[in-house]
């Protein structure tokens, strides 16, 4: 993130964070603010963001939640699927723009993101690659900025069931029926608003495929600003639950990185 984004960042929580710190003493807000993006952007644990930036383990859990409370606060102000006539012809035209797919409104994919195993029904977040994680449904737009997390779901849920459980099959069908549709893979199932990719047999499904994986790579860039959501980046150790306050965040801090 770039100085002035941090700086905007800072700002807009600045009234959040004015707390007492440990002692007595009080820990300046853009100090928890950098302490918190740090171990988002380096996945480390939080022994090693305390070490980076000087401070204790003790304060950097401080500093994390602070800030992840103070994000997940402003979700609905930063997360948004606008169905208004006038977001879905930008959309659409914009998605054009890039890959000629008509009344496009947006990507959807699932991401697997590797938490320790849970005290309560461990069995249910192992995903099919085998490590426990969290499947987090993402739909986003043109700018690859996010329109829509679900982040609620353990590693053994598919994809397509997260779908049907999700707000993004009520925004198409009755009564919001947008007349548009989404790009997804072949883990959605066939729908009259979904395209999904296809067996490459011919020429034309090479190059649909080829048009539908350009725009495909948000994900890959969330966990490349937040190597925390990576699984390279070491396994969260928090509950499900905060784990996925900690993906929706850092899609926010993201929506913010790509707006900016």
């Amino acid at each position: 993130m770039t100085r002035e984004a941090v700086t905007h960042l800072y700002t807009m929580l600045n009234n959040d964070l004015q707390s007492m710190g440990f002692g007595g003493h009080p820990m300046p807000g853009a100090l928890k603010v950098t302490v918190a993006l740090n171990f988002y952007a380096s996945g480390s644990f939080q022994g090693s963001t305390g070490d980076f930036c000087r401070v204790s383990q003790s304060v950097v859990h401080c500093c994390i939640k602070k800030v992840t409370d103070a994000l997940y606060c402003r979700t609905s102000d930063c997360v948004h699927f606008r169905i208004d006539l006038e977001s879905q012809a930008k959309r659409a035209t914009e998605f054009g723009a890039i890959e000629e797919f008509p009344q496009a409104q947006g990507v959807i994919d699932c991401m697997n993101v590797a938490i320790k195993e849970s005290m309560e029904q461990p069995a249910t977040f192992i995903n099919r690659k085998g490590f426990h994680s969290i499947n987090v449904q993402l739909v986003w737009d043109h700018r690859k900025c996010f329109l829509q997390v679900c982040a609620r779901f353990p590693g053994s849920c598919h994809d397509s069931y997260i779908l049907c459980q999700s707000r993004v099959l009520l925004l198409f069908t009755a009564p919001a029926h947008l007349q548009a549709w989404i790009l997804g893979d072949k883990g959605y199932p066939l729908m009259t608003w979904l395209l999904m990719l296809k067996n490459p047999s011919n020429d034309a499904k090479e190059c649909y495929n080829s048009c539908h994986g350009s725009i495909e790579q948000a994900i890959g860039m969330l966990k490349m600003c937040f190597h925390c959501l990576d699984r390279s980046g070491g396994t969260l150790q928090y509950a499900p639950d905060k784990v996925g306050c900690i993906v929706v965040v850092c899609c926010i801090l993201h929506i913010t990185v790509q707006s900016g």
